[in-house]
């Protein structure tokens, strides 16, 4: 086991040190023995933990928490100006219908990367050949095809929510063509920048279609690095970032009965990411507005979190085995830690900003 205190407390006679808490309940937990744990702020990382097996470099695969750092990876190409959330999939792809009576033709980049842009899956995959076993033989713009002709689409766009994965590679597409790129360079370009070196979605080396929705393959340290570069608007600019953050269920957004029960178990969804309300049975109180915390909960538990009011992060980084995707108890396991540790890690966190700020003043 091994665990980073704060620098700022190194040798500062009789400090107290504010994560023996924290590390008390990580080390004792329930239900999860093999996972690594890191909590920060802008200024950095301030505690590492790591329990049973798992390390700081264990590879992880994260499933549904591969949705964030695909959507930061389009991000950059629009902050780069070549795309924007309002631009239209007709503009960018001669073969999608301009016909206003079809409602597909009102699909744009943000509606798809907000899953709300029409298509709808009755589970949160998406049952297409190119998010099989063979998508790495497809070109992403061929996979882009293949869901727009033959996954169900059934809601207006940006008034209708579904969970699924076809949203995101959708999007994934759109972007490298506006762009003239490819998917895998978008993707690489990305982890590069961040400082993610051990990170890969699953195939990305092998073809144009890599699965962006559930196949990247991380740990702990570079999830970190997204984590603090995204809190600090290194990765993203803080309007992108806020546009990204914003609640797009808000309104009449119908809700799909397939993704009803994550709305009321985890929050309401914002741009690939959850604008976090745990257990308010799809209600949205002005205290999970205010509390404004984002995350990226993941299949097989991992737990990946950033408080904006706060202006920190932290994030559970761990895999335990889902027999398909139904299976919330590893989420489950991770929702149940993140609420027990988050408020022992805030307090933490507090106390280093003091003796921060009382160091800076001496």
């Amino acid at each position: 086991m091994r665990v980073l205190v704060s620098s700022l407390l190194v040798g500062v006679a009789g400090a107290t040190d504010p994560w023996a808490e924290v590390r008390a309940t990580l080390a004792s937990w329930p239900n999860i023995t093999n996972f690594a744990f890191t909590a920060g702020d802008a200024s950095g990382r301030q505690f590492e933990f790591e329990r049973g097996n798992t390390t700081m470099e264990s590879a992880l695969p994260v499933a549904s928490a591969s949705k964030f750092p695909a959507a930061l990876a389009i991000a950059r190409v629009i902050a780069a100006g070549d795309v924007s959330l309002d631009t239209f999939a007709h503009e960018v792809f001669d073969w999608w219908t301009r016909d206003d009576s079809d409602a597909r033709s009102r699909v744009t980049l943000r509606s798809l990367l907000s899953f709300t842009s029409g298509f709808y899956a009755a589970d949160a995959a998406g049952d297409v050949p190119c998010l099989g076993t063979d998508g790495y033989t497809y070109s992403s713009e061929d996979c882009a095809k293949e869901i727009y002709e033959q996954a169900p689409f059934v809601g207006e766009p940006l008034a209708f929510f579904d969970y699924n994965s076809f949203h995101l590679q959708v999007a994934g597409a759109m972007t490298a063509k506006a762009a003239n790129l490819s998917v895998p360079t978008i993707l690489s370009n990305f982890l590069a920048a961040v400082g993610m070196n051990r990170t890969r979605w699953l195939e990305m080396d092998l073809g144009d279609n890599p699965y962006l929705a559930a196949a990247l393959v991380t740990c702990a340290e570079d999830y970190d690095a997204l984590l603090r570069a995204y809190l600090t608007y290194d990765v993203v600019p803080p309007l992108l970032a806020a546009d990204l953050e914003r609640d797009s269920l808000a309104g009449n957004v119908q809700v799909s009965n397939s993704s009803l029960s994550l709305v009321q178990s985890i929050g309401r969804y914002a741009s690939c990411n959850w604008y976090e309300c745990i257990d308010q049975n799809a209600t949205f109180p002005l205290s999970c507005a205010d509390a404004h915390i984002h995350m990226d909960a993941g299949l097989f538990g991992y737990y990946p979190l950033v408080d904006r009011k706060n202006s920190t992060y932290f994030q559970i980084a761990m895999f335990q085995y889902a027999a398909n995707t139904s299976d919330f108890g590893p989420t489950t396991n991770a929702i149940n830690l993140r609420l027990a540790i988050k408020p022992l890690v805030d307090d933490a966190l507090a106390q280093v900003a003091a003796t921060r700020a009382v160091s800076l003043r001496a």
